[in-house]
C-alpha cells in the first residue's frame, strides 16, 4: 500500500560564515568555484539533481559524503555550500539558500507498507499519523 504525500524540495544552502569569506555565486559557474560539499558513491542523488541542469562530478566536491546528516553538520560547520531539503535548512536561520531561481529540486515523497498490515488497526493508525505528519512537513518545503 503507497501514498504520494507530496514533494520536498532541494536547494543550494551555505552558512552565514561561509558566505561572509566567500561571495554568494550569482551564477552555477560561480557556484563550482566555492568549496562543494556532496556525494560519494550513492548514484540516487546524482540523478535528482541532474534533471535541475547541475551535472556534478566526484571530483568537484571538497567534501563527499554519503550521509546526508554529515553534509548538514559540514554545511552549519561552515565548510562550505551544499544541498539540502529547504523545510529542513528553514530550521537553522544561519544557513542561506543560494541560487533559488535556478536550482529547486522536487523529489516525489511517498509512505509504503506492505498490504497484509492494513488490516492491522494499529498499524493503519499509525500509518495515518506519519502521513499526516510528513504532509504537514512537506508543504513547509517549498
Amino acid at each position: 500500500m503507497a501514498r504520494r504525500l507530496g514533494e520536498a524540495v532541494l536547494g543550494f544552502y551555505a552558512h552565514q560564515r561561509y558566505l561572509a569569506a566567500h561571495a554568494a555565486p550569482r551564477t552555477m559557474a560561480e557556484l563550482a568555484r566555492l568549496r562543494l560539499i556532496g556525494f560519494d558513491r550513492d548514484p540516487v542523488p546524482v540523478k535528482s539533481v541532474e534533471a535541475a541542469g547541475f551535472r556534478p562530478a566526484r571530483e568537484m566536491f571538497s567534501l563527499r559524503t554519503d550521509s546526508d546528516l554529515a553534509q548538514l553538520a559540514a554545511m552549519r560547520a561552515g565548510y562550505g555550500v551544499g544541498v539540502c531539503q529547504i523545510g529542513i535548512a528553514r530550521r537553522d536561520p544561519q544557513l542561506v539558500r543560494l541560487l533559488p531561481e535556478v536550482f529547486a529540486v522536487p523529489l516525489e515523497t511517498w509512505l509504503v507498507m506492505h498490504e497484509d498490515l492494513r488490516a492491522s488497526v494499529r498499524v493503519r493508525r499509525t500509518f495515518d499519523h506519519l502521513a499526516e505528519g510528513l504532509q504537514a512537513y512537506l508543504a513547509t518545503s517549498r
